[in-house]
């Protein structure tokens, strides 16, 4: 039990942010060894306010040493290091590690233990990302106490800045994404007013997609200033989620609308096989926002829902290639194959560029947080919002409101291509 406790915890600091560094904690009498309370890039200013109330440990014994339990700072390239350690010798102590930084322990406080206290230390040699711990190392000891904890950093002028080293970068490049989304959402909207005869519900759902994309990078440039005055967003981040969500939300209804034009240029069995991936795929996205504020269980219930997504994907792809490659060989003899191969590759290319929203670019931005600094922390997320903008213009740019992409329901036309892709399928 002990050793899944702390994969979990490796798991959550590893892929979870906290969006408020102010945070308040309430245990009644609890055994874990480790608790996670905060992670933290810190500046030369850096500082952690630690104030405590209501503190009792029960049994309390004799032989309960008090130097072992207390507060820890760990830097994050030692996480890994610290989770081995544990591994080759269950006992040991996160407060025995040559690497972390004791705050202070219950013995600091007073013998006996007070009741209050209140303590502020400053981080004189941040390097990177700090993990802040409570640690219990006595695991016959019960814990109770109301924490209340703030982890900050100190501007030129002297006030608190709650942002971790780096975001506060952030703030400035979601307004700047804000207003290029507000820019084309102006030009999409000129565009289908110049061209209502030919504007359709796609059309409008696009222009609802590229209005909740540009809500979402307001709200989260709101929170983060909101974070950076107050430690909290205080409410901020629901808007933002929100929002997030109803992007996801029209997305699937795009994906659901392709799938509907895309299926009839599909044999029959083909069509079968996509429903399944098509609708456990738009599940996952619209269940992934919910499943990031889980919490503790959280981590797990991501992974289940990208390896859910990424199987989809497969399958998806698969079907769609093979297809492709039959109409491919029965486009060189045939024009009207030819004209229903142009359309599928198209919408193709829409699928391979919602993957690229959902999945690429996210990724590249988690693996460029692996290695750049936490001051160069605003690139990744640069890359993946000018990826994202990228994703929007060439997709408005497809779907513009134009007669190219009548959907041809002719039955004959479609029996035939039909009939030429089932002959090259059983060559």
């Amino acid at each position: 039990m002990a050793k899944l406790h702390y994969a979990l915890l490796l798991l959550i600091s590893l892929i979870s942010h906290s969006n408020a560094d102010i945070k308040t904690l309430s245990l009644t009498s609890d055994p874990r060894p480790i608790i996670l309370l905060h992670k933290f890039a810190f500046t030369d200013l850096g500082r952690v306010t630690i104030s405590a109330s209501d503190v009792s440990i029960s049994p309390l014994l004799r032989r309960t040493d008090s130097s072992r339990l207390g507060f820890v700072l760990l830097p994050e390239e030692a996480l890994l290091q610290f989770f081995h350690d544990i591994r080759e010798n269950p006992k040991f102590c996160i407060l025995d590690s040559h690497r972390s930084v004791n705050l202070f322990t219950f013995r600091n406080v007073s013998r006996p233990l007070r009741s209050h206290f209140k303590r502020t230390y400053p981080v004189t040699y941040p390097s990177g990302y700090y993990f802040l711990f409570f640690a219990n190392c006595h695991p016959e000891v019960r814990v109770s106490m109301n924490v209340h904890t703030e982890l900050y950093n100190l501007d030129l002028d002297g006030s608190k800045n709650y942002l971790p080293l780096g975001q506060s970068t952030l703030i400035p490049l979601f307004v700047a994404f804000s207003l290029a989304y507000f820019f084309v959402l102006a030009l999409w909207v000129y565009y289908c007013r110049c061209n209502k005869e030919s504007t359709n519900r796609v059309h409008r759902l696009l222009n609802g997609l590229i209005m909740a994309k540009t809500l979402s990078l307001i709200y989260a440039g709101l929170d983060k200033y909101s974070v950076k005055l107050t430690g909290s967003p205080h409410g901020w981040e629901i808007s933002f989620e929100v929002f997030r969500f109803l992007s996801s939300l029209i997305i699937a209804a795009l994906i659901i609308i392709g799938f509907s034009f895309f299926k009839q240029f599909l044999p029959e069995k083909s069509a079968k096989v996509w429903i399944i991936p098509i609708a456990l795929q738009v599940l996952s996205n619209l269940a992934f926002p919910f499943a990031v504020m889980m919490g503790d269980t959280g981590p797990w219930v991501v992974l289940g829902l990208a390896l859910l997504g990424m199987i989809c994907t497969c399958t998806i792809v698969v079907t769609v290639g093979r297809f492709i490659w039959l109409l491919k060989e029965a486009a060189k003899t045939d024009e009207k194959v030819a004209m229903r191969l142009a359309k599928i590759k198209k919408f193709a290319l829409v699928y391979a560029l919602a993957i690229g929203y959902f999945y690429v670019a996210p990724m590249v931005a988690l693996v460029l947080n692996c290695f750049i600094a936490p001051r160069y922390e605003w690139v990744s997320n640069a890359v993946q919002e000018g990826a994202n903008l990228t994703i929007y213009v060439v997709t408005l740019r497809m779907f513009r409101p134009v007669n190219d992409y009548t959907i041809l329901d002719a039955q004959d036309e479609k029996k035939e291509t039909m009939a030429v892709a089932y002959e090259e399928s059983e060559v």
